[in-house]
């Protein structure tokens, strides 16, 4: 057997030395992770206390009609009309006695006052007065109705030539508001008429009687 020299036995041993880590080298490796078992949704508690809702609550949509309340109705100006009641008047036109016309009429406190809004419907009205004139005005006697209907969104107030001069958008239903009642007018109280003095009954000289009936009362 030949004798292996220092040089060549420590290159041999370097040799065997890497062999031997490239075999232990996987085994040394971390064993591989298994990928978590997602678990089941629990069935919720009956017993236990329901979640708070930490949702926003929606804000309330304006909802009509009314009924038996007011309707508030603004503009982007400021103004405002309160509707109390809703009523028409029908009446009859001699030239088309089958087709009577009706006119929608609104009793609305404008600054503490009573006031009408009259018109064929309830999109486009005039500005009235008050109940009876416009009764007098249209020839016919309002016909209440016991609550409010479901009124137009918006309404334009017109003058008598139709030109604008308010566009209303319903707000909110409320109570009917205070009104000024106007004072109503006294009937002057008449003097009595003064009568004639009674004219002076002639006497008749003594001795002589007069006929009856001579001189008038």
């Amino acid at each position: 057997m030949r004798r292996v020299g220092p040089g060549a036995a420590r290159l041999i041993l370097a040799l065997l030395a890497c062999q031997t880590a490239a075999v232990a080298a996987p085994a040394q490796q971390p064993p591989a992770q298994k990928a978590p078992v997602a678990e089941l949704p629990r069935a919720p508690d009956p017993s236990a206390p329901p979640a708070p809702d930490l949702t926003p609550a929606a804000a309330p949509n304006p909802v009509q009609p009314c009924g038996a309340r007011a309707a508030r109705y603004e503009s982007g100006k400021g103004f405002t009309m309160v509707i109390t009641r809703a009523g028409q008047v029908k009446t009859t036109n001699p030239l088309r006695p089958l087709t009577p016309e009706v006119n929608e009429v609104l009793q609305v406190v404008i600054a503490g006052k009573v006031a009408t809004a009259y018109g064929p419907d309830f999109t486009t009205l005039r500005r009235g007065t008050a109940p009876a004139a416009i009764e007098a005005m249209l020839g016919g006697p309002i016909r209440w109705e016991p609550t409010l209907p479901t009124l137009a969104d918006p309404i334009a107030i017109v003058t008598e030539e139709g030109s604008t001069l308010a566009q209303l958008t319903f707000r909110t239903c409320e109570d009917p508001p205070a009104v000024k009642v106007a004072p109503k007018p006294q009937a002057k109280k008449k003097a009595p008429a003064k009568r004639p003095a009674p004219k002076a009954v002639e006497k008749a000289p003594p001795g002589f009687s007069m006929p009856q009936g001579a001189i008038a009362e």
